[in-house]
C-alpha cells in the first residue's frame, strides 16, 4: 500500500468521540469524497477501515494496482462532534445526499457494489 494517508492531522483528540466523519481521495490538485460514516468511535471506526482497506482494497473501490499509487492521497477528516446517534445518523445521510462519495450507494451509508466501486473511483482517478 503505497498511497499516501492524513489521519485527522487537525483533530486528533475530537476524533477520538462520537461524530462524522468524511474519507477524502485526492490526487494532484483534484479531490472527491470517497466515504461519509458516523459512529460513536470515530478514530477506532476509521482505524478499522484503514485495516480493511489494507486487507482488501476492492473495499473502497481500490485495486492492486491504485493502492499502491503514490499519486493518490486518502484524508479522513472529522466533520463534526456530535454524541447524539439520531443526529448524528440524520446529518451523515443529509451529507452523503449532497456530496455524493464515491463508494456509497446513497442510500444511508451502504456501500455500492465492488464494481460499481472499482469503477467510481477509477473514473476519478484518471478524470482531468
Amino acid at each position: 500500500m503505497q498511497i499516501n494517508i492524513k489521519f485527522f492531522h487537525n483533530d486528533f483528540i475530537n476524533a477520538i468521540g462520537a461524530g462524522i466523519y468524511e474519507i477524502i481521495v485526492s490526487k494532484g490538485e483534484k479531490s472527491k469524497s470517497l466515504y461519509i460514516g458516523e459512529s460513536v468511535h470515530v478514530m477506532k471506526r476509521c482505524s478499522e477501515h484503514l485495516y480493511q482497506l489494507k486487507s482488501e482494497p476492492k473495499y473502497f473501490g481500490f485495486t492492486r494496482e491504485t493502492i499502491d499509487r503514490s499519486d493518490i492521497t486518502l484524508t479522513f477528516k472529522l466533520i463534526e462532534s456530535i454524541d447524539d446517534k439520531k443526529e448524528r445518523k440524520l446529518k451523515e445521510k443529509k451529507l452523503i445526499t449532497a456530496n455524493k462519495p464515491l463508494s456509497q450507494s446513497g442510500v444511508s451509508d451502504r456501500q455500492k457494489e465492488i464494481g460499481e466501486k472499482i469503477q467510481a473511483l477509477d473514473s476519478f482517478l484518471n478524470s482531468k
